[in-house]
C-alpha cells in the first residue's frame, strides 16, 4: 500500500488532488486541519502487482511541490481584503500555479486579478453618458472634474450636467472646475430635465458627464432620490468610494450602489491610503469593474489607469 499526503485550502480541493494522481479508487486513511486554515489528507493507493523485461523502463513520476502562498496571504491580510474575497483570490492562484507552473507571486496575483475582474476604459465613447454617484464627501464632483480634465487632453469634447440640488454650494464647485476647463456645465433638476438636457447634449458632445447628489445610502429616503435619474438615462454608472474606508462598510455600501445600477468603481484618494483592501473586496463582492483612480489632489494629473498589473503592484509591497 503507498500512502501520499495532500495540502489544500479546502475538502473539495484536496479529494481532487488525490483523484487527480491516485484514481478515484484511493482510500483516504486520514484528515487533518492544518495551521492555516487548510486541510491536510493522507490517502493509500493499493500496489498493482506488475513485471518488467529488461527492454522496459521505469520512470519515477516528479512530485509536484506544494505552493507556498505565504506571502500573498499575509498581503492580502495586510490589506485588510474580507475573507471571502481573500480565500477566493488563494484559490484562483492555487489553480493558476497548478495549471501553468508559475511560480512568481506577483505574475501569479497579476493574473489572478485579471481573471476575477473586469476593467473599463473611463474615456469609452459607446455610451456617451457617465452617471457618477456616490456617498456624501466621497469626491465625487472632484472625480468628475479629473475626468473632464483628461477628456480635454484627448481632445474629446464633453459636457457636465448636474442634478445636486440638496447640498448648498455644491453646483458652484462644479461649475467653477468646469469654467476653468472651458467646459459646459448646466444643472438638471428632476429626472425628465435631465433626459432632455442628456440628450439635448449628446448631439453636440461625445461624452455628457452627469453629477448626482452625494447620499447616505442607509437612508431609504435619500436613496430614492437617485433612482428616478439612473433610470433617466442608458448610462454608465460609476460609484466614487474613498480608497481607505473599511473593507466591510465599503462592501455594504457598494452593494447598495450596485442595486442602484452603478457597476463601475472609482476609487478616490488612494495617495492618501496604504491599504487598499476596500477596493478588492468591493470589486469581487459586486462585480464592478475597474479602471481609474483619484491618485492625487491634483485636478490636472489627479486621476490614473487601475489594473491588474498596477493592484498587484500595490497589494505585494
Amino acid at each position: 500500500m503507498r500512502l501520499k499526503t495532500y495540502t489544500a485550502a479546502n475538502m473539495n480541493e484536496a479529494f481532487a488532488l488525490v483523484k487527480q494522481e491516485l484514481g478515484a479508487d484511493a482510500i483516504i486513511v486520514n484528515t487533518e486541519n492544518t495551521e492555516d486554515g487548510g486541510v491536510r489528507i493522507t490517502a493509500a493507493e493499493e500496489e498493482k502487482d506488475f513485471s518488467f523485461s529488461e527492454k522496459e523502463e521505469v520512470f519515477p513520476e516528479p512530485r509536484r511541490r506544494d505552493f507556498d502562498d505565504s506571502r500573498i496571504r499575509e498581503s492580502l491580510k495586510y490589506h485588510g481584503v474580507i475573507k471571502q474575497t481573500r480565500e477566493k483570490i488563494l484559490a484562483n492562484i492555487r489553480q493558476e500555479y497548478y495549471d501553468s507552473g508559475e511560480k512568481d507571486d506577483k505574475v501569479l496575483l497579476e493574473r489572478c486579478l485579471n481573471k476575477m475582474f473586469g476593467y473599463y476604459k473611463m474615456l469609452e465613447r459607446k455610451h456617451p453618458f457617465k452617471l457618477f454617484m456616490g456617498i456624501t464627501g466621497s469626491g465625487k464632483s472632484t472625480a468628475i472634474a479629473k475626468v473632464a480634465t483628461q477628456a480635454k487632453f484627448k481632445k474629446i469634447s464633453c459636457c457636465i450636467v448636474s442634478t445636486d440640488n440638496i447640498r448648498a454650494g455644491a453646483n458652484n464647485q462644479l461649475q467653477a472646475f468646469a469654467e476653468i476647463l472651458e467646459t459646459p456645465f448646466s444643472c438638471a433638476k428632476d429626472a425628465q430635465s435631465l433626459y432632455e438636457k442628456a440628450a439635448s447634449s449628446a448631439e453636440r458632445y461625445e461624452l455628457v458627464l452627469v453629477d448626482t447628489p452625494g447620499i447616505n445610502p442607509f437612508e431609504e429616503k435619500e436613496v430614492s432620490l437617485i433612482s428616478p435619474l439612473v433610470r433617466a438615462l442608458k448610462a454608465d454608472v460609476i460609484m466614487t468610494m474613498d480608497a481607505g474606508r473599511n473593507s466591510y462598510d465599503s462592501v455594504e455600501i457598494a452593494e447598495i450602489f450596485s442595486k442602484l445600477g452603478a457597476r463601475y468603481l472609482l476609487p478616490t484618494r488612494m495617495d492618501l491610503t496604504r491599504r487598499i483592501g476596500g477596493i478588492i473586496s468591493v470589486a469581487e463582492s459586486t462585480g464592478m469593474a475597474l479602471g481609474a483612480a483619484g491618485v492625487s489632489s491634483s485636478i490636472v494629473q489627479g486621476i490614473a489607469k487601475i489594473d491588474a498589473k498596477s493592484l498587484a503592484r500595490l497589494l505585494l509591497v
